[in-house]
């Protein structure tokens, strides 16, 4: 019997607003961007590349996005348009509405996860095998990474595979920094920043890009390329 061959996918996750408790900022944002495994070092040199073209050497971001490096985020913008492989999704959810001492048992944290289980169980397909990054962060409970992962595959037992779920550090992994660009994007829209003319530039020209019209928005499911999620649930 012929075996089926598995698609190795990386993912790489990171989030915005967590902490913060600006009434300000409302919406929080938990994202991720994903391409081919076999891909990655791929595209982690083409990054590099760019960033050696436009002098950026220091970890970039969201919050790095300014007028001097103009030209380089819009050839990161450029990069995620043209290359099919890479893709994106990302769960919106206002903070105001979580009730974590009804649900999580008054832990925050525990239902910080929670969103994240939510932001990607419902993105992965069956018959492929997952290696997951998550932007390193410190938790009072040190299973949280752990927990995530096993819960993952419990229910995806018979379809998806989790190879490996594990922290990182954003500041090595250009990936997750451009994750972070995108999410960033998604969360000013929602927040309905105003304070900066290039982030709003970036964020008028990316809805462009994946054929929104705004990035205030949620799609379908069924979406590969750009995925919002506005969670309206606990």
């Amino acid at each position: 019997m012929t075996s089926v061959k598995l698609s190795h996918i990386s993912i790489y996750c990171d989030e915005k607003s967590r902490h913060t408790s600006n009434p300000d900022d409302p919406y929080m944002v938990i994202g991720a961007l994903s391409c081919p495994r076999e891909r990655k070092e791929e595209f982690t040199q083409r990054i590099n590349r760019m960033r050696k073209i436009h002098d950026v050497w220091r970890e970039f971001g969201w919050k790095t996005l300014s007028p001097s490096r103009r030209d380089f985020y819009w050839a990161l913008l450029d990069f995620f348009r043209c290359e099919s492989e890479l893709a994106f999704r990302c769960l919106v959810v206002d903070r105001n509405i979580l009730d974590h001492e009804q649900y999580n048992q008054g832990d925050n944290e525990l239902g910080f996860y929670k969103l994240y289980y939510q932001m990607l169980v419902h993105w992965l397909k069956p018959a492929c095998v997952y290696h997951i990054y998550l932007d390193w962060q410190q938790n009072r409970t040190q299973r949280r990474f752990m927990d995530l992962r096993d819960i993952l595959r419990r229910k995806l037992t018979g379809k998806a595979k989790i190879e490996c779920l594990e922290p990182v550090s954003s500041r090595q992994i250009p990936l997750i920094q451009m994750t972070d660009l995108l999410i960033g994007a998604v969360g000013y829209a929602w927040n309905e920043k105003q304070g900066s003319a290039i982030k709003q530039d970036f964020c008028s020209d990316l809805a462009k890009v994946v054929g929104l019209r705004a990035l205030k928005t949620t799609t379908m499911l069924s979406e590969e390329k750009f995925n919002i999620f506005h969670f309206t649930g606990r």
